[in-house]
């Protein structure tokens, strides 16, 4: 028994020993063939991914690294971002322009698909865009366009988006005639469909209904019991079924749009499945069917309050939610107002184009309606609602006002990061000097006295003395040996400014440059920051980085944190 037991050890273990290496022996194309065919998003495939990454770690193989990020990025729900920015990191390093360029289009998408943050993923399609500029991967230039398109659809520019859908069609359309390898063939085709569904939507709202209407029957019936494409077969069908509704057509618009939800649910994809949600409470409420009008339109609101997104297309339905509910809920008619003025805040913020137009379909007007109609509720219930409408109203006025401040805000911080990537603001610059030969100058000042001024205060800028307080034109003039009427002299003549604008420049752009390179200085204080480039009080230095920046220091801090996408 005692021999059983040895043998059982020693085959338990080497049999460890044995799935060990042969666990670590694999090579990165057996590990990766285990996962490379799963659905994307199956958490499943993250243990192989994990193996894979830790392998090119131990072996310090960085291509197999960002592959295995970028697979990472496919398979992982909940850490895509993480994975996306980690992929990126080793792109900008080690790989060519065209992977980082690839890598930034795909955590764009991430920010479009799953997220629906459409200025966030404008921004890195753009960052894609850059890195494309002398790439001769046509495909890949297709696909940013094509993805460039689409967030320009989503924020209102229809006719630039069209362009962009357009072009990319012509250029997929042609690659699909050619003999191909069959991923190849596929992903042509699949960039085909999506442009056409695209073109048929941006074409719907440019109220070109024939044009709509002919790309998306030919799309449905090129996509057809294919299950390769079912979700695009889905996106069709769901386009024919509101053209079916806006030609009353009812009964058969709620059955197309009715079989097109189920894929779409499926893939996540809870914007589209908000506008079948629109349409098919339009379809009940034009055939009487209160109830599931009410339904439908319910879980336009349930996607809203988990996603915090909303569509311009779909809001309205809190208008029939808002009206159904006067008179017999006051708790659900004060829930729906109160949710269409959170909608209507988000889409004053998301869809910057459209938000003039929206505010007019659901205004204060409307607000006072509401308010007057709550008001047959009683009277404590009455004044309950009318402090919510006011609140309402004067929220939705603060939002308008916001965001044309923050619109003036966002141009001026884009003008000053333009001027810090192109150098034109980096303290070099600024000690350039301005005058021309000294025979030219129209004061008494030597050639030897303004070179010695000259090498002096170079070296006062480049040790960065102006960061000391309570700096006076007379203790600099000291400390350079000179005096100081001369200094005032050679400041006017060669720096284009007098002594306290020189001062406020050094010290306004060093703090600046700080802000823009050194994301510690983003946590500081304005008090601190004041301290940081000799300031002394922090309304004087708010005034002054206002005056040179036009803008102000706690704005700049907040958009370059928005930028850097950091808290």
């Amino acid at each position: 028994m005692k021999t059983l037991k040895y043998f059982i050890f020693l085959f338990s273990t080497f049999s460890q020993l044995l799935f060990s290496n042969n666990k670590n022996g694999r090579t990165f194309h057996e590990i990766r063939k285990t996962y490379e065919k799963m659905t994307i998003d199956d958490i499943n495939a993250m243990p192989a991914v994990k193996l894979y990454i830790e392998k090119a770690k131990k072996e310090n193989n960085t291509d197999k690294l960002i592959q295995g990020y970028r697979d990472g990025r496919q398979f992982d729900f909940h850490n895509k971002i993480k994975y996306a920015d980690s992929a990126i990191s080793m792109s900008l390093v080690h790989g060519s322009t065209g992977d980082i360029s690839k890598d930034y289009l795909s955590k764009g998408i991430i920010y479009y698909f799953y997220h629906k943050k459409y200025k966030l993923a404008l921004n890195e399609y753009l960052k894609a865009y850059q890195f494309l500029k002398g790439s001769n991967d046509e495909y890949h230039h297709y696909k940013v366009i094509y993805h460039l398109g689409i967030v320009k659809g989503h924020l209102g520019y229809y006719d630039e988006a069209l362009k962009h859908f357009n072009d990319c069609i012509s250029f997929y359309s042609s690659k699909m005639n050619e003999k191909q390898h069959e991923n190849e063939r596929f992903n042509y085709s699949k960039a085909y469909f999506n442009c056409l569904h695209q073109m048929t939507v941006i074409n719907r709202y440019l109220k070109s209904f024939v044009k709509s209407d002919s790309l998306s029957e030919l799309g449905y019936k090129l996509t057809l019991n294919n299950n390769d494409f079912a979700l695009e077969n889905s996106y069709f069908l769901k386009c024919i079924g509101i053209s079916k509704y806006q030609k009353k057509e009812y009964a058969k618009a709620e059955s197309d749009l009715k079989k097109s939800l189920p894929t779409i649910l499926k893939r996540n994809d809870f914007a589209w499945a908000s506008v079948v949600y629109y349409y098919l409470g339009k379809t009940s409420e034009a055939q009487s069917n209160v109830y599931s009008s009410i339904e439908y339109y319910n879980k336009i609101d349930s996607i809203f309050v988990k996603h915090a997104f909303i569509l311009p297309e779909v809001y309205k339905g809190y208008n029939f939610l808002i009206h159904y509910y006067k008179n017999k809920d006051i708790n659900q008619q004060l829930y729906y107002t109160n949710q269409l003025l959170k909608a209507d805040s988000v889409i004053s913020k998301d869809y910057a184009f459209l938000s003039s137009k929206l505010h007019k379909d659901y205004d204060r007007r409307t607000l006072i309606e509401e308010k007057e109609a709550i008001q047959k509720a009683g009277r404590n219930k009455m004044i309950f609602a009318a402090v919510l409408i006011f609140m309402g109203t004067v929220i939705l006025i603060f939002f308008i006002v916001r965001y044309r401040k923050d619109q003036k805000i966002k141009k001026q911080y884009d003008l000053l990061q333009k001027r810090i990537s192109d150098g034109t603001y980096m303290l070099n610059h600024l000690i350039k000097e301005h005058a021309g030969e000294y025979s030219v100058r129209k004061t008494f000042l030597t050639p030897e006295v303004t070179s010695e001024i000259k090498e002096k205060l170079e070296k006062f800028e480049q040790e960065q003395q102006f960061r000391k307080k309570g700096l006076t034109q007379q203790n600099i003039a000291s400390k350079l040996g000179t005096n100081a009427h001369y200094l005032s002299i050679y400041i006017n003549e060669n720096k284009g400014m007098n002594f306290n604008k020189y001062m406020a420049e050094l010290r306004i752009n060093y703090i600046t440059n700080l802000l823009n390179t050194d994301t510690k200085y983003l946590q500081y204080k304005i008090d601190a920051l004041a301290d940081e480039c000799g300031i002394a009080a922090r309304q004087n230095f708010s005034n002054l980085f206002f005056e040179i920046n036009g803008i102000r220091p706690a704005d700049y801090i907040k958009k370059r944190k928005q930028d850097l996408e950091i808290s």
